[in-house]
């Protein structure tokens, strides 16, 4: 028996972790953020996670947008020491650390010194 793509199911393998697909009926200006929420939900990867580091990422970018040169810095830099601990938090969430209640006390900690 030859495979033909696209006639037999084993042709090719699923773009999707979770096993069996299903088709379904969405409003089509959703259907791109439906795919996109449904493709992180896939990946397995903790959604409050993806949040907290797409805010944290933003916040950032922001920051550097809105830098402006002076008499110490003439580029916007995330390596002066008040970035520290920000860094360390992402690195926490990016980690799945954070959860972990020692890893967020020791942080806790950090801060208020």
């Amino acid at each position: 028996m030859t495979l033909q793509p696209g006639t037999n199911s084993t042709s090719w393998s699923s773009a999707w972790n979770n096993g069996k697909t299903k088709t379904i009926r969405v409003p089509v200006k959703l259907a791109d953020q439906i795919l996109n929420y449904a493709r992180e939900l896939d990946s397995g990867i903790d959604m409050e996670q993806q949040i907290i580091l797409k805010f944290i990422d933003s916040f950032v970018e922001r920051r550097k947008a809105e830098f402006r040169p002076n008499q110490y810095s003439r580029t916007a830099s995330l390596e002066s020491r008040r970035w520290d601990e920000l860094k360390r938090f992402r690195n926490l969430v990016a980690n799945g650390d954070a959860k972990s209640e020692s890893s967020v006390e020791s942080l806790v900690v950090s801060v208020r010194r």
